[in-house]
């Protein structure tokens, strides 16, 4: 049950980045597909790659091929094909960029932790011009195996870099493993119900929050 008195004093909120702040199923698919082709395996359909993606590179090529093929080998041409690949589809959720610009004006911390390659994370965010929103933007390398999401480690480490309790930040996310994240840093959780997951999925989590779109997110700090 929520605590309605906390409503209006979320002063940090951090956000996932796929299926969050940007759609990039379709520039991952067509990367993932890249290396599935170099190892002379069949493509795998955008549904299948939404499903596997989320828990870094060596996850999502375990899952797409149950282990089959040279896990790192598979991630090291996925590196070099997804670098050249990183925004030719991938674009803003509508709504995201008035939403950053208005959580800035009421003076919010805005971060993104992602699971996503660091490298990757942070240049996607400047070469789609919204990385000046963030005041932090961690991306969790597959080898940080232990520290990536649903582990609260970088959950914690912003909360005692910006000294703000638990209890007035927020994560959103589109899938458990953000709800999870906020649950182990006992930070509130909204799930993105327009991004990667399906609603059921979400909702035997039991986020805090739900929003349909990114607007929606000043109905939960209003």
């Amino acid at each position: 049950m929520i605590n309605m008195l906390n409503k209006n004093r979320f002063d940090l909120i951090i956000f996932d980045l796929d299926g969050t702040l940007v759609d990039t199923l379709d520039d991952l698919t067509y990367s993932v597909n890249k290396v599935l082709e170099d190892f002379g395996i069949a493509k795998a359909s955008k549904e299948q790659v939404q499903s596997a993606i989320g828990r870094g590179a060596v996850n999502l090529f375990s899952k797409l091929t149950n282990n089959t093929i040279d896990i790192k080998k598979a991630k090291l041409q996925f590196t070099r094909h997804y670098s050249k690949n990183l925004v030719k589809k991938s674009k803003l959720y509508p709504g995201i960029l008035s939403i950053l610009k208005e959580l800035r004006k009421r003076n919010i911390i805005l971060y993104v932790v992602s699971n996503k390659a660091h490298i990757f994370t942070r240049k996607l965010l400047k070469d789609i011009k919204i990385g000046k929103y963030f005041s932090g933007i961690i991306g969790i390398n597959s080898e940080e195996k232990e520290r990536l999401k649903p582990s609260p480690y970088y959950i914690k480490k912003i909360l005692s870099k910006e000294k703000i309790k638990p209890e007035n930040a927020l994560i959103i996310g589109d899938s458990k493993t953000d709800i999870l994240a906020a649950k182990n840093s006992k930070v509130y959780s909204c799930a993105a119900l327009y991004g990667y997951r399906p609603t059921e999925e979400l909702r035997k989590h039991k986020p805090d929050f739900y929003i349909k779109k990114p607007l929606d997110i000043l109905k939960i700090i209003n």
